[in-house]
């Protein structure tokens, strides 16, 4: 054979699996093969037979009032206040993907008139009923502080449900409903008297709640003054004070910034976490704000080193940013709630993957970010087993993790994490 037609049928045959996967490279097909010849069904027996331990949710609200632009919303998230962006959310992935898995679930036709019909006639009680028991979920720490007009169901109603609600304190809105309520005197508030009922509000409910959590990146964003001067934060206080209520903080940034810093010395003095809002949320967050890296100075702060921190939602768009955080703070921690269910499959997928590519897997956790709908507990708590098992099994593929490994990890990710790091096997008081 002529030596240059040789050369020509072995190149061919090196590089003709490429043709059809050209994402592959030789070393990616021959470990595609391996992974063909893997048991996965211990891992997968683990994932979808795990109890889940949900560190971040919102309260459920009547069935009869529980939506403005109708249940839409419960496949939605950053649409809020456009009723045209709500109809344009019904052609996303993970909308189409989400209503099948409702109707599926509830044995409906996939429309959305279908399925609100049936959550009408069946009741909020009985579709709770159905999701939770489908989503197995063992416990639920819930931020409670979701400003809604609706009828909400506070956390005891949830214990129906679920055998075990703790609460998480949102720190703005507690300053918000302070500044509302005014002081008993009738005084005007300084920003002296401020902070003694700010502060003494959040020493009367440390031992009922198990993390206070900020949404600093709705209100000005990520990066925190931490040398904010309390004239700053005063002035913040008259302007705010003057615009009448209803009270919101956001266009108080040295105020929040203030608020955030208190927040910070109670959580340290009580070793409580601190939920930080990060990543995509509704229009009204600037999402160039949102980056978790600009939370590095207060990281890199000795008062603050025993503070620990959990960067919610994955910090998506930047979850590679947040999986470094984690990797090299050791005060750092991760949430995926809300980039489950809310991305495409691939997203999801990608998100997660980037969180665990530097991130210890013992600092990862699930939440569902649930709210408003029963529906929505089920959907991350299905989407993130889904996920999850994904994820640690191209893992075992590509030699990272054995099965055992992976095993343990699943367990982790889904309740042991979140057990040990918010104390929840401990007592509290009955909020």
């Amino acid at each position: 054979m002529d030596i240059s037609l040789l050369f020509t049928v072995l190149f061919a045959i090196l590089i003709f699996p490429m043709l059809f996967n050209p994402r592959a490279t030789a070393i990616e097909e021959l470990e595609l093969v391996e992974g063909e010849k893997m048991d996965f069904s211990e891992l997968r027996k683990a994932v979808e037979e795990v109890e889940v331990v949900d560190g971040h949710s919102h309260n459920i609200v009547a069935s009869e009032s529980n939506s403005v632009y109708g249940f839409i919303q419960a496949f939605t998230v950053g649409a809020f206040g456009d009723a045209e962006a709500f109809a344009f959310a019904q052609q996303s992935l993970s909308f189409k993907r989400s209503l099948r898995d409702v109707a599926k679930l509830y044995g409906t036709e996939i429309s959305l008139q279908s399925v609100e019909e049936y959550r009408r006639v069946s009741g909020i009680q009985s579709i709770s009923s159905t999701c939770f028991k489908a989503a197995r979920i063992s416990a639920i720490l819930m931020d409670d502080g979701m400003d809604m007009m609706d009828k909400v169901h506070d956390i005891e109603w949830h214990k129906s449900f679920v055998p075990f609600v703790g609460r998480i304190l949102r720190t703005e809105r507690v300053a918000e409903r302070i500044l509302e309520q005014g002081l008993h005197n009738g005084s005007p508030w300084t920003i002296d008297s401020f902070t003694e009922a700010y502060i003494s509000k959040l020493k009367s409910v440390v031992n009922e709640i198990y993390a206070l959590k900020s949404i600093a990146a709705y209100y000005g964003g990520l990066e925190i003054n931490l040398n904010v001067a309390k004239t700053d934060a005063e002035e913040d206080l008259r302007q705010l004070l003057n615009a009448g209520k209803p009270f919101f903080l956001l266009n108080s940034k040295n105020l929040v910034s203030y608020i955030f810093l208190q927040s910070l010395e109670i959580a340290l003095s009580y070793d409580l976490p601190m939920q930080i809002h990060t990543g995509f949320g509704d229009r009204f967050l600037d999402l160039r704000k949102s980056n978790p890296l600009h939370l590095r100075a207060i990281l890199e702060d000795k008062r603050y080193a025993k503070c620990r921190f959990v960067l919610l939602h994955a910090s998506y768009p930047f979850s590679k940013e947040a999986s470094y955080l984690a990797s090299v703070y050791s005060q750092v921690y991760l949430d995926f709630g809300l980039a489950i269910p809310k991305l495409s499959v691939h997203g999801m997928i990608s998100s997660v993957k980037d969180l665990i590519n530097l991130a210890p897997l013992t600092k990862v956790m699930f939440s569902a970010d649930a709210y408003t709908f029963p529906e929505t507990f089920y959907l991350g708590a299905k989407n993130s087993r889904e996920v999850i098992f994904s994820v640690l099994r191209d893992a075992c593929i590509d030699g990272d993790l054995s099965i055992p490994e992976a095993v343990e990890a699943a367990k982790d990710i889904f309740a042991r994490n979140a057990i040990r790091f918010y104390n929840i096997s401990s007592a509290k008081s009955a909020p």
